[in-house]
């Protein structure tokens, strides 16, 4: 029986070397692929951070862009025309037109918020003169005032307020240009 064992193991001994270097050679292509997909991997994290970073230093410069104050035309034609010799009466007439379609162009959105909030409180007087006819004080008031009044006076409210908090920790005090501690 030793003899058949030895004789296994005598015509098997030459491939043991070849069958180690397979499992090597196989453990070894296993390992630089998973060190392949690694590398992959951080390539395509490293793209994805990049990408963010120009996403932010592109929401950056359109913030900074949005919140410079507007150049007035009046100013612009002023600062245009101080080198020429041009004569004041065609410099002033249309310096005072742009200082007045600047002005007009300021008004749009208070003028928008006024006309809404103008609407707004049309509609709830004609409810209240519509309820007072029917009850009494108290319960036209109770009945004029709703849950989207309340949900519109808290989201103001949370708007002027947080928007002066959030000036105050980021950007500035809320009264001054100064940063907020």
């Amino acid at each position: 029986m030793i003899e058949i064992f030895s004789a296994i193991v005598g015509f098997a001994a030459p491939f043991i070397p070849e069958v180690l270097k397979f499992f090597t050679r196989k453990q070894d292509q296993a390992h630089e692929l998973a060190i392949l997909n690694l590398q992959i991997q951080k390539g395509a994290q490293e793209h994805l951070w990049r990408m963010d970073e120009i996403a932010a230093t592109a929401d950056i410069a359109e913030a900074k862009e949005l919140h410079k104050p507007a150049k007035s035309f009046g100013v612009q034609i002023l600062d245009a025309a101080k080198g020429h010799s041009m004569s004041g009466w065609a410099l002033y007439p249309a310096f005072y037109l742009f200082v007045v379609l600047d002005f007009l162009a300021g008004m749009v959105r208070p003028g928008i918020t006024y006309a809404a909030f103008g609407f707004y409180m049309a509609v709830k007087w004609a409810k209240m003169t519509t309820a007072l006819s029917a009850s009494t004080l108290s319960v036209a008031l109770l009945d004029v005032w709703d849950d989207s009044d309340r949900a519109l006076v808290v989201l103001v409210l949370s708007y002027w307020f947080g928007h002066r908090a959030a000036k105050a920790a980021f950007g500035g005090s809320a009264m001054t240009s100064a940063r907020g501690a």
